[in-house]
């Protein structure tokens, strides 16, 4: 019994990153274009992603390293086995001919994190955007406009916003159940 509902939170776990890294193609036209983003930049990152991926798996074996492209920034995340490895990864990212900025928040620890603190940041990543959505209609923030990622429990917020829209986007994440810290790394527009 207990091997299955570990089998069904990693599935469900593994489901909802599959969700953030699908490619452009199958992107809806209303969300890509709602976001602020050319659509020529929408699938660059996405691209930036997979060669993230591709490029860096043989450096940070038995880590946990996540990448997400917001405009050509890369967020860098998780958990790495040395800081030998979190340079290497890092440089390597930095490297790729379409990556403008890179910021990295990936820490040294022994262990990756557990299922459970997985499960956790991926409800409150859940929890952040529908926050975001059901405020939509009262604030003129539109959800696409904000990226959100969680990881031990930070949300990180990436987008293309004005100083406004980033400032409910920081007070709807750091209102939300669960979340020790926000990290912005949004771009202002006026």
């Amino acid at each position: 019994m207990g091997k299955s509902y570990y089998f069904y939170i990693l599935f469900s776990l593994t489901i909802f990153q599959l969700v953030g890294c699908a490619p452009i193609a199958v992107v809806s036209a209303p969300v890509a274009f709602a976001d602020r983003r050319l659509a020529e930049v929408q699938y660059i990152d996405q691209k930036i992603e997979i060669k993230a991926i591709l490029e860096t798996q043989e450096l940070y074996e038995d880590s946990n390293i996540t990448f997400l492209s917001y405009n050509q920034t890369v967020l860098l995340a998780g958990e790495g086995r040395s800081q030998k490895i979190i340079d290497a990864v890092e440089n390597k990212i930095k490297s790729l001919q379409e990556v403008k900025v890179t910021k990295n928040f990936i820490i040294v620890q022994s262990k990756n994190s557990s299922i459970k603190s997985r499960a956790e940041d991926t409800l409150i990543t859940s929890n952040v955007k529908s926050r975001l959505f059901l405020k939509e209609n009262k604030t003129k923030l539109f959800p696409m406009h904000v990226k959100v990622y969680t990881e031990r429990q930070e949300v990180y917020l990436m987008g293309i916003l004005n100083s406004k829209e980033a400032e409910l986007a920081i007070q709807i994440a750091k209102s939300s159940r669960g979340v020790k810290k926000v990290i912005p790394l949004f771009e202002i527009i006026n």
